[in-house]
Protein backbone atom coordinates (compact mmCIF):
# COMPACT_ATOMS: atom_id res chain seq x y z
CA UNK A 1 0.00 0.00 0.00
CA UNK A 2 1.44 3.54 -1.05
CA UNK A 3 1.75 6.43 1.53
CA UNK A 4 -0.85 8.15 -0.01
CA UNK A 5 -3.28 5.39 0.03
CA UNK A 6 -2.94 4.51 3.61
CA UNK A 7 -5.73 5.11 6.02
CA UNK A 8 -4.86 6.71 8.77
CA UNK A 9 -5.07 4.91 12.08
CA UNK A 10 -8.28 5.53 14.44
CA UNK A 11 -6.15 4.10 17.09
CA UNK A 12 -4.19 6.78 17.97
CA UNK A 13 -2.43 6.45 21.13
CA UNK A 14 -3.73 10.11 22.34
CA UNK A 15 -6.79 8.89 22.44
CA UNK A 16 -5.86 6.95 25.44
CA UNK A 17 -5.82 9.04 29.20
CA UNK A 18 -3.34 6.61 30.47
CA UNK A 19 -0.50 4.55 28.13
CA UNK A 20 -2.01 1.09 29.08
CA UNK A 21 -5.69 1.99 28.69
CA UNK A 22 -7.85 -0.72 26.77
CA UNK A 23 -9.28 -0.40 23.50
CA UNK A 24 -12.20 -1.53 22.05
CA UNK A 25 -12.74 -0.98 18.36
CA UNK A 26 -15.98 -1.77 17.51
CA UNK A 27 -17.17 -2.01 13.79
CA UNK A 28 -21.40 -1.74 13.53
CA UNK A 29 -23.58 -1.89 10.46
CA UNK A 30 -25.35 1.07 12.12
CA UNK A 31 -24.88 4.75 11.63
CA UNK A 32 -25.87 6.43 14.61
CA UNK A 33 -27.54 4.07 18.02
CA UNK A 34 -24.87 2.09 18.88
CA UNK A 35 -21.67 5.03 18.66
CA UNK A 36 -23.88 7.17 21.38
CA UNK A 37 -24.80 4.17 23.63
CA UNK A 38 -21.30 3.26 24.05
CA UNK A 39 -19.80 6.60 24.28
CA UNK A 40 -21.82 7.38 27.23
CA UNK A 41 -21.28 4.07 29.15
CA UNK A 42 -17.47 3.92 28.47
CA UNK A 43 -15.82 3.52 31.71
CA UNK A 44 -11.84 4.45 33.08
CA UNK A 45 -9.01 3.46 31.71
CA UNK A 46 -10.90 2.05 28.64
CA UNK A 47 -11.36 3.46 25.39
CA UNK A 48 -14.55 2.31 23.05
CA UNK A 49 -13.73 3.49 19.21
CA UNK A 50 -16.64 2.75 17.24
CA UNK A 51 -16.49 2.38 13.30
CA UNK A 52 -20.33 3.46 12.29
CA UNK A 53 -21.92 2.42 8.44
CA UNK A 54 -21.52 5.06 6.56
CA UNK A 55 -22.94 5.45 2.51
CA UNK A 56 -25.48 2.91 2.98
CA UNK A 57 -22.38 0.21 3.42
CA UNK A 58 -24.19 -1.85 5.75
CA UNK A 59 -23.72 -5.17 4.63
CA UNK A 60 -21.93 -8.06 6.90
CA UNK A 61 -18.78 -7.83 4.70
CA UNK A 62 -18.48 -4.18 4.61
CA UNK A 63 -18.66 -3.91 8.07
CA UNK A 64 -15.45 -7.01 8.93
CA UNK A 65 -13.64 -4.91 6.07
CA UNK A 66 -14.41 -1.74 7.65
CA UNK A 67 -13.05 -3.59 11.11
CA UNK A 68 -10.11 -5.18 8.77
CA UNK A 69 -8.94 -1.89 7.39
CA UNK A 70 -8.97 0.37 10.95
CA UNK A 71 -6.72 -3.16 12.07
CA UNK A 72 -4.44 -2.82 9.22
CA UNK A 73 -3.60 0.73 9.79
CA UNK A 74 -3.38 0.41 13.36
CA UNK A 75 -0.92 -2.51 13.05
CA UNK A 76 1.36 -0.21 10.35
CA UNK A 77 1.37 2.57 12.54
CA UNK A 78 2.01 0.41 16.05
CA UNK A 79 -0.75 1.55 17.64
CA UNK A 80 -2.12 -1.32 19.37
CA UNK A 81 -1.47 -2.40 22.26
CA UNK A 82 -1.65 -6.12 24.16
CA UNK A 83 -5.32 -6.19 25.37
CA UNK A 84 -6.76 -4.36 22.58
CA UNK A 85 -9.64 -5.96 21.21
CA UNK A 86 -11.48 -5.77 17.99
CA UNK A 87 -15.40 -6.52 17.77
CA UNK A 88 -17.74 -6.80 15.07
CA UNK A 89 -21.61 -6.14 16.07
CA UNK A 90 -23.99 -7.04 13.15
CA UNK A 91 -27.85 -8.03 13.29
CA UNK A 92 -29.59 -11.16 12.29
CA UNK A 93 -32.65 -8.53 10.51
CA UNK A 94 -32.61 -10.05 6.70
CA UNK A 95 -29.24 -11.33 6.85
CA UNK A 96 -30.15 -14.58 7.70
CA UNK A 97 -32.46 -15.49 5.25
CA UNK A 98 -32.26 -16.47 1.65
CA UNK A 99 -29.53 -15.36 -0.50
CA UNK A 100 -27.85 -12.98 2.64
CA UNK A 101 -26.47 -16.52 4.55
CA UNK A 102 -24.13 -17.39 2.05
CA UNK A 103 -22.56 -13.17 2.48
CA UNK A 104 -22.97 -13.14 5.83
CA UNK A 105 -21.02 -16.79 6.74
CA UNK A 106 -18.50 -15.45 4.69
CA UNK A 107 -17.69 -12.66 6.69
CA UNK A 108 -18.05 -14.03 9.72
CA UNK A 109 -15.04 -16.90 8.77
CA UNK A 110 -13.12 -14.06 7.97
CA UNK A 111 -13.57 -12.06 11.20
CA UNK A 112 -12.58 -15.09 13.29
CA UNK A 113 -9.63 -15.76 10.83
CA UNK A 114 -8.34 -12.43 11.71
CA UNK A 115 -9.16 -13.01 15.30
CA UNK A 116 -11.99 -10.69 15.58
CA UNK A 117 -15.02 -10.83 18.10
CA UNK A 118 -18.29 -11.12 16.80
CA UNK A 119 -21.78 -10.13 18.61
CA UNK A 120 -25.13 -10.73 16.58
CA UNK A 121 -28.36 -9.13 18.23
CA UNK A 122 -31.41 -10.92 16.65
CA UNK A 123 -32.97 -9.14 15.18
CA UNK A 124 -31.13 -5.97 15.47
CA UNK A 125 -29.60 -3.56 17.96
CA UNK A 126 -32.90 -2.37 19.22
CA UNK A 127 -33.46 -5.23 20.98
CA UNK A 128 -30.32 -4.29 23.32
CA UNK A 129 -31.39 -1.58 24.61
CA UNK A 130 -34.90 -2.48 25.93
CA UNK A 131 -33.37 -5.12 28.22
CA UNK A 132 -31.80 -2.15 30.54
CA UNK A 133 -35.39 -2.00 31.77
CA UNK A 134 -37.53 -5.37 31.34
CA UNK A 135 -37.07 -8.78 30.55
CA UNK A 136 -37.89 -10.43 27.18
CA UNK A 137 -38.94 -13.42 26.97
CA UNK A 138 -37.27 -16.45 26.81
CA UNK A 139 -37.93 -17.99 22.34
CA UNK A 140 -39.56 -14.72 21.36
CA UNK A 141 -39.26 -14.15 17.99
CA UNK A 142 -39.53 -11.16 16.21
CA UNK A 143 -40.53 -10.79 12.05
CA UNK A 144 -38.11 -7.81 12.08
CA UNK A 145 -36.06 -5.06 13.06
CA UNK A 146 -39.24 -2.54 13.06
CA UNK A 147 -40.92 -5.37 15.29
CA UNK A 148 -38.03 -4.52 18.23
CA UNK A 149 -37.97 -0.49 17.55
CA UNK A 150 -41.70 -0.49 17.91
CA UNK A 151 -41.07 -2.80 21.65
CA UNK A 152 -37.99 -0.32 22.51
CA UNK A 153 -40.61 2.90 21.77
CA UNK A 154 -43.40 1.32 23.92
CA UNK A 155 -40.73 0.95 26.84
CA UNK A 156 -39.05 4.37 26.49
CA UNK A 157 -42.13 6.38 25.48
CA UNK A 158 -39.72 7.13 22.26
CA UNK A 159 -37.25 6.83 20.42
CA UNK A 160 -35.21 8.46 18.16
CA UNK A 161 -31.37 6.32 16.78
CA UNK A 162 -29.79 9.58 15.63
CA UNK A 163 -30.87 11.37 19.27
CA UNK A 164 -30.19 8.57 21.71
CA UNK A 165 -31.45 9.74 25.26
CA UNK A 166 -28.11 7.82 27.02
CA UNK A 167 -29.38 8.63 30.35
CA UNK A 168 -32.17 6.55 29.43
CA UNK A 169 -29.44 3.95 29.60
CA UNK A 170 -27.85 4.92 33.28
CA UNK A 171 -24.37 2.72 33.55
CA UNK A 172 -26.03 1.30 36.93
CA UNK A 173 -28.78 -0.89 34.60
CA UNK A 174 -26.74 -2.36 32.53
CA UNK A 175 -25.70 -5.29 34.66
CA UNK A 176 -29.46 -5.93 34.32
CA UNK A 177 -29.01 -5.48 30.59
CA UNK A 178 -26.46 -8.56 30.71
CA UNK A 179 -28.05 -10.60 33.04
CA UNK A 180 -31.64 -10.52 31.03
CA UNK A 181 -29.13 -11.06 27.63
CA UNK A 182 -27.30 -14.05 29.28
CA UNK A 183 -31.24 -15.28 30.44
CA UNK A 184 -31.98 -15.68 26.72
CA UNK A 185 -29.05 -18.25 25.76
CA UNK A 186 -29.34 -21.88 26.49
CA UNK A 187 -25.71 -21.30 27.47
CA UNK A 188 -24.11 -18.04 27.54
CA UNK A 189 -20.92 -19.10 28.55
CA UNK A 190 -20.48 -20.58 25.17
CA UNK A 191 -23.62 -19.65 23.14
CA UNK A 192 -24.37 -22.24 20.14
CA UNK A 193 -24.11 -21.48 16.77
CA UNK A 194 -23.31 -18.10 14.88
CA UNK A 195 -26.17 -16.16 16.19
CA UNK A 196 -29.44 -16.54 18.67
CA UNK A 197 -31.85 -18.04 16.87
CA UNK A 198 -34.57 -16.42 18.34
CA UNK A 199 -34.59 -12.48 20.22
CA UNK A 200 -30.98 -12.56 21.74
CA UNK A 201 -28.30 -10.26 21.86
CA UNK A 202 -24.29 -11.29 22.10
CA UNK A 203 -23.69 -7.56 23.11
CA UNK A 204 -23.49 -8.71 26.29
CA UNK A 205 -20.48 -10.29 25.94
CA UNK A 206 -18.16 -7.15 24.50
CA UNK A 207 -19.79 -5.96 27.94
CA UNK A 208 -18.48 -8.49 30.01
CA UNK A 209 -15.09 -8.09 28.05
CA UNK A 210 -14.97 -4.44 29.29
CA UNK A 211 -15.41 -4.79 32.47
CA UNK A 212 -13.16 -7.61 32.87
CA UNK A 213 -10.11 -5.11 31.23
CA UNK A 214 -8.03 -5.49 34.02
CA UNK A 215 -8.62 -9.23 34.50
Amino acid sequence: MSLLARKPSVLGRSQRAQRDDRMFVVATEDRYAPAQYFKAIQESRVVITVLPSEDDRSAPQNVVDRLKAAHQAGVEAGDILPGDQFWVLLDTDHWVRGQHVAGLLEALRQARQLGFQIAMTNPCFELWLPLHHQEVAPRTVFGACAEAEARLRAVLGGYNKCKLKTAQFPKESIANAVRRARALESNPDSPAGPWPETAGSRIYQLIEAVQNRNA
